[in-house]
């Protein structure tokens, strides 16, 4: 739509006088919507209301006391999610609106603090590790309901991640700092796994119309976790280097396929991305090797290429 559009379409009569003077005040910029960063805004203050609570107990635990802090914790808690269960909708599959501007963001803020005391208690008194695991899953089943029930895209997240830590998707800080990260040999291999198997279920879900709008969520999360993975196995298994990047190729190809179906330009980049650093490293191994003049050249024209591509397919997507 160009700014001439309106008043083309009143002039064919395919809008009212009063419908062309609401379009104009947007197209003209005079009114401009800043629902996004408004969203935005709320988003980080949740997450910096969550965070400050926990240091505000961290730093005066020993004025507070350990079971204070959880039970102040817990009464918000209570709280948001009795919040929730006062104003929320009945449930639909398909996307049901929030009663009102504050509900996701209550109802985010519970969930957070469901997690802060989990970990506080932990902490301070070892309350699950016997059953970490089992623990986590709970966690995860929890999510998924809340955000189900709710319509909650932003649980989901929390939801995915806590079920991807069950799975034993879980990075190590120390391991990192180290430098063993990759001592847990088959972590990527259980990244395209838990990708795939959580693939198959998202269509399956998609198919039956249930909350076909988290369908975009499952897919990036599957996405990422599969090509990180699939990536990973080529420079850590190097004896299966070929079979990797046969598996890239296959998930570009879905992944432009989904691209072209559901104007995603995301995943457009996701399977630019990933091909891109399987060639480069099939080409390095087997054809250049040490040539730095074929490099040279191979960066030059791969680069502008990939480059000139994702513009053009953005295009594309915007028409």
């Amino acid at each position: 739509m160009t700014r001439s559009t309106p008043r083309q379409m009143a002039e064919k009569k395919l809008i009212t006088e009063d419908e062309f003077k609401k379009i104009e005040l947007i197209t003209s910029g005079k009114i401009v919507s800043v629902f996004y960063e408004l969203r935005i805004l709320l988003y980080m203050g949740v997450m910096l209301f969550a965070s400050g609570a926990g240091i505000l107990i961290y730093q005066n635990i020993g004025e507070l006391g350990h079971l204070a802090s959880i039970l102040l914790l817990a009464v918000i808690m209570l709280g948001c999610f009795g919040y929730a269960i006062k104003h929320g909708h009945d449930y639909k599959n398909d996307q049901v609106e929030s009663p009102n501007a504050y509900f996701d963001y209550v109802l985010l803020l519970g969930c957070l603090l469901f997690v802060s005391i989990q970990g506080y208690m932990q902490v301070q008194y070892d309350a699950f590790t016997q059953s970490m695991l089992w623990n986590t899953l709970i966690t995860a089943i929890f999510y998924f309901y809340i955000a189900y029930r709710y319509d909650h895209i932003g649980v989901l997240s929390l939801a995915i991640t806590a079920l991807a830590t069950f799975w034993g998707l879980k990075i190590s800080s120390k391991k990192w700092y180290n430098g063993d990260f990759f001592d847990q040999a088959d972590l990527h291999i259980t990244a395209m796994v838990f990708a795939t198997l959580l693939a198959g279920i998202v269509f399956s879900l998609d198919k039956k119309s249930i909350k076909k709008h988290f369908t975009f969520t499952y897919k990036n999360f599957c996405f990422l976790l599969f090509f990180i993975g699939a990536l990973t196995g080529i420079f850590i298994d190097s004896i299966y280097d070929l079979l990797f990047v046969s598996l890239i190729y296959v998930g570009c190809i879905f992944a432009w396929q989904q691209a072209q179906q559901k104007k995603s330009f995301l995943f457009l980049v996701y399977a630019f991305t990933a091909a891109y650093i399987a060639t480069t490293y099939l080409l390095g191994k087997y054809l250049f090797n040490s040539e730095p003049v074929l490099w040279y050249y191979y960066f030059l024209i791969s680069c502008g290429g990939i480059i000139y591509g994702i513009i053009q397919y953005k295009r594309l997507f915007k028409r």
